[in-house]
């Protein structure tokens, strides 16, 4: 296989900077700005959990990306090499997980009631899992944050001073340099909280700082798979 050359060119990895720089930095300012200075507003169109902006996009930004992974699991290049099969598929099983758990599977768009079994265990009585355990939702989490802390962020800058890394085996399935500012924009969200939490009690940047976190989360997902894609594509030209 060709990896090692093509990869060195990083033709897949241009993508229009519409997706990976101007979005994710126009969101910032957007939900700071609407956050103080309509409060109420943002409460309800930007951060109510059934109809916000943010959970909308937290549906369909995964169920998006869960389309690509699928799709990749068809072409000739993935279906050769049962590593890269098995790194896209559970790649897709995340972005499902996500996209479901989110929408509560359903029920934030049609609206049935939780049947009463499941109501003694979910915390928000929703028909999902992850109000039910920590291991549904924070170890998940966690692994996600380092996963994009680790990809989005470490290797970017690792590459630029090791560019052999891009060179590597694995190559096709390292994070692009794109997804750097979606990443430190998720760092950024939470970090902020922490960070003013510690120093000016209950001041705030973002309002419900993990929501916001968690958007660009999947937004950095779905940058990692449409270059994922890209690449994939290219070899099978």
């Amino acid at each position: 296989m060709q990896e090692t050359a093509f990869y060195s060119e990083w033709e897949a990895d241009h993508v229009s900077p519409w997706l990976w720089l101007v979005a994710p930095l126009a969101l910032a300012p957007i939900l700071i700005g609407v956050a103080h200075t309509a409060p109420e507003f943002y409460g309800r169109w930007f951060d109510d959990e059934t109809r916000g902006v943010l959970s909308h996009i937290q549906v369909l930004v995964p169920a998006l990306a869960f389309v690509l992974a699928v799709r990749m699991l068809w072409q000739r290049p993935v279906r050769e090499q049962p590593w890269l099969f098995g790194w896209i598929g559970v790649a897709a099983l995340g972005c499902l997980y996500i996209a479901g758990e989110e929408a509560s599977w359903g029920q934030h768009y049609v609206g049935w009631v939780t049947p009463e079994g499941w109501l003694a265990l979910n915390d928000q009585g929703e028909t999902n899992l992850h109000n039910v355990s920590s291991w549904f939702d924070q170890k998940p989490r966690q692994i996600l944050e380092a996963g994009v802390v680790v990809g989005g962020i470490v290797v970017p800058i690792y590459g630029y001073f090791r560019p052999k890394l891009r060179r590597a085996w694995f190559a096709i399935i390292l994070p692009p340099a794109i997804g750097l500012p979606t990443a430190l924009l998720a760092e950024i969200s939470m970090g902020s909280e922490r960070v003013l939490g510690l120093f000016a009690g209950n001041q705030f940047l973002f309002s419900r700082a993990a929501e916001v976190q968690e958007t660009y989360f999947y937004w950095f997902v779905l940058l990692y798979l449409i270059v994922l894609d890209r690449r994939v594509r290219a070899l099978a030209d």
